[in-house]
């Protein structure tokens, strides 16, 4: 009596070697697809990033430049007691960052990176610089508060930038 291997074996034989369509073998299209799909991905995720660096230096430098200055106020606030002197006159004078930052009135507006339009009074200090049109950043300080209050805003003013309420950008 044959076994199954027996009848197996003779049924091939009689058959012969049956051959699977394409169609029903396994396929890799699947793989390759989702493989473009993942590196193409990757590829527009890398441009954009390199794309969008230019904005990011520009915000770092913006918010470079109201450090300076408020550094500079402090110093002149640890020194008399207010922020009177430390307005726009005085910090252009102290040639903020060796001379890189220059400092205009409370109501003239920042007109770009380099330059901090700065508003003081005895117990306010409020600077606010330009980072690209449109697009400006306020630093604020208050006599009796120790951290700073920050903004963000259309208008590049260092009046306007007493609306910055912010504890962080």
């Amino acid at each position: 009596m044959r076994d199954d291997d027996d009848i197996i074996e003779a049924y091939e034989q009689e058959l012969g070697a049956e051959r699977v369509p394409a169609a029903r073998r396994g396929s890799n299209r699947g793989f390759w697809i989702v493989l473009g799909t993942i590196l193409a991905a990757s590829a527009i995720i890398v441009v954009e990033i390199f794309a969008n660096r230019p904005i990011a230096d520009t915000i770092g430098r913006a918010q470079h430049d109201l450090r300076v200055a408020e550094a500079q106020a402090r110093s002149v606030l640890a020194e008399s007691g207010t922020f009177e002197d430390a307005d726009a006159e005085a910090l252009d004078q102290a040639r903020l960052d060796d001379g890189a930052l220059s400092v205009v009135g409370p109501d003239e507006p920042s007109r770009g990176l380099g330059e901090i339009s700065v508003y003081a009074d005895a117990t306010t200090w409020a600077a606010a610089v330009s980072a690209r049109p449109g697009a400006c950043f306020y630093l604020k300080l208050v006599v009796g508060r120790d951290d700073p209050l920050y903004g963000v805003g259309t208008e590049c003013t260092g009046r306007q930038a007493l609306d910055a309420s912010e504890s962080r950008w």
